[in-house]
């Protein structure tokens, strides 16, 4: 769960095993995928052009990658990018179901690929891999890329999580063991990536953020498709790959790829309605109107996202820390009237009544708050002491009831969101101010006096976006994450603290077997709707603006990852 949107890495399965059979020459003969895990699926979006790469593909965006290796890759342009270039063991497709994608099958403990209680985990991989230079992909490039990604000197963007492994060993070229400190629930979001030894390991680790051919243009990689031409803060080309082979996908299906980026939102708009875009991503709802009119040969996408807008409190001020308090809130907000009028939804069917939205595995489906009811928040606001005055506002021991609201500035639906609040709980006797932030100055670490970080707010207004792995939601909710100035980027910024939740949080990131992180996460999801320690919103949804010739593209509910099927996209003539 990241703040707005960032996740993780996300792709998908095979579609036929008589094609899996037939394309992987050389491998061991593939098992039976659908075993009783509820982690994976069938991949069920692929549709074949039936011919070789051809036609030319923009991808277009309103900001520029800073690295296109997943070493270092940090945002969602970063991503856009580097699902192109680069391969990955296992992958997440539309349904949060792990795939295969250079491995042979989903390291699972029900197909014994996850031994020892969770402390042994292996890689097969397939015997077809190579680089896009032609040398053939061993299993020691995974180990390679996990000693680069644990070197200090490399200045990998992500180490936590891959610290969880103790050694890599290889006992032959096509397989790859991790030997865990401890079982690691979260493990297949934390499977080394294959770096290339041959090509880079002649460099100290140190200088490999100082090669624009490692770093930001990577020259030997290992994906659909490789880089044809760079050219800084503009563009790359990318060729197909003829190299890459994958248990899940097929591709690469077009003959160029041009990966562009436009200085602001408005510019990139302007480039798709002149047909110079095939694909763009990472619209608002705000900015919807600014898309139209659309020619006819394109159309906007508009899916589901495993996101949500939430209110937040400070439970560390001490007027949060009666639950009946907390609960008069919850039922002040109407919050459907809210869909309706700011979002102009059609029905209710966006509500959110928890912080693991669907398609998450864990969601439970028993959560149900109360709806909106501002006479019984008035009764349970008088039963915490707080008395309406002659003005129908409340008071406490002569105090008015005030609180501070943040939000994030830039963003006129959040804006308006933020207002219905004010005068839902201004209705309730409750006064609200308003203050709006850029988004440094409100995500900004404890050290640089964040806003939520440093905790100088009453409720907070946000969004927040959810990866495939539950696990990110340790380091929102654990007592453990509080942020501090001897811990300035912590994330748990409601400053929640609860035994329950972090028994529960703790067993699910420290258990292996699927079926129990289950019921370890929905025992969190429990306690936080029943402790009103924030107030779910509405789900978000994903936007995409797509050439109506462009096969196989779906968005995927992990909203920064809305290329995690590119190998398979196509254009119809």
């Amino acid at each position: 769960m990241r703040n707005d949107g960032r996740g993780l890495r996300a792709v998908a399965l095979m579609c036929l095993l008589a094609w899996m059979v037939s394309s992987c020459t050389g491998q061991p003969s593939m098992p039976d995928l659908h075993t009783s895990s509820p982690l994976i699926g069938p991949y069920n979006v692929y549709s074949s052009p039936g011919h070789q790469p051809s036609g030319r593909l923009v991808l277009a965006d309103s900001g520029f990658p800073t690295a296109a290796n997943p070493l270092f890759s940090t945002s969602r342009f970063d991503l856009e990018v580097t699902s192109a270039l680069w391969a990955a063991p296992v992958v997440f497709d539309q349904h949060f179901h792990a795939q295969p994608d250079q491995l042979t099958e989903v390291p699972l403990p029900e197909n014994g690929d996850v031994q020892d209680g969770g402390k042994t985990i292996i890689m097969h991989l397939r015997h077809d891999l190579r680089w896009s230079d032609g040398q053939p992909i061993l299993a020691s490039d995974f180990a390679y890329w996990w000693h680069l990604d644990q070197d200090a000197d490399t200045g990998a963007s992500t180490t936590v999580g891959y610290d969880q492994i103790a050694n890599i060993t290889t006992p032959d070229i096509y397989t790859v063991i991790l030997h865990m400190k401890r079982p690691f629930g979260p493990y297949l979001s934390y499977l080394p990536y294959a770096a290339p030894e041959h090509a880079w390991g002649h460099f100290p680790p140190i200088d490999l953020q100082n090669r624009q051919d490692i770093f930001q243009a990577p020259t030997v990689t290992d994906g659909p498709y490789k880089l044809a031409l760079f050219v800084p803060q503009q563009s790359y080309t990318l060729a197909p790959n003829p190299d890459y082979r994958s248990t899940t996908f097929h591709g690469p299906f077009l003959a160029q790829m041009i990966y562009r980026a436009y200085a602001t939102p408005d510019a990139l708009s302007a480039a798709l309605r002149g047909g110079q875009v095939d694909v763009a991503a990472g619209y608002t709802e705000d900015e919807l109107a600014s898309l139209a009119p659309l020619s006819t040969r394109l159309q906007t996408q508009i899916t589901p996202a495993a996101a949500y807008e939430h209110l937040d409190f400070n439970l560390a001020h001490s007027v949060f820390q009666d639950i009946r308090v907390r609960q008069a809130f919850q039922l002040a907000i109407d919050r459907c009237g809210l869909l309706r009028d700011i979002l102009h939804a059609p029905d209710c069917s966006r509500l959110t009544n928890q912080v693991e939205p669907p398609p998450s595995l864990v969601y439970d489906a028993s959560i149900s708050p109360p709806g909106y009811d501002p006479r019984a928040a008035k009764q349970l606001l008088a039963q915490a002491g707080w008395l309406p005055g002659a003005d129908g506002l409340l008071y406490k021991q002569g105090q008015p009831f005030v609180v501070h609201l943040v939000t994030t500035s830039g963003n006129t639906l959040r804006a308006a969101v933020a207002t219905r609040l004010q005068q839902d709980l201004r209705a309730t006797g409750i006064q609200v101010t308003l203050t709006f932030y850029d988004l440094g100055t409100f995500f900004g670490v404890y050290e640089r006096g964040g806003i939520l970080a440093t905790g100088v707010y009453d409720l907070a207004l946000f969004g927040y976006a959810n990866a495939p792995e539950p696990d990110d939601e340790y380091a929102v909710f654990h007592s453990s994450q509080i942020p501090s100035a001897a811990n300035p980027d912590l994330g748990n910024y409601g400053r929640v603290v609860d035994p329950i939740i972090d028994q529960a949080l703790t067993q699910g990131r420290y258990t292996v077997p699927y079926a129990t992180r289950i019921q370890a996460y929905q025992r969190f999801l429990q306690r936080l709707a029943s402790e009103v320690y924030l107030i779910p919103l509405y789900a978000a949804v994903n936007i995409l603006v797509v050439n109506t010739s462009l096969r196989n593209v779906v968005g995927n509910p992990n909203i920064a990852e809305n290329t995690w099927n590119i190998a398979d996209w196509w254009l119809a003539s």
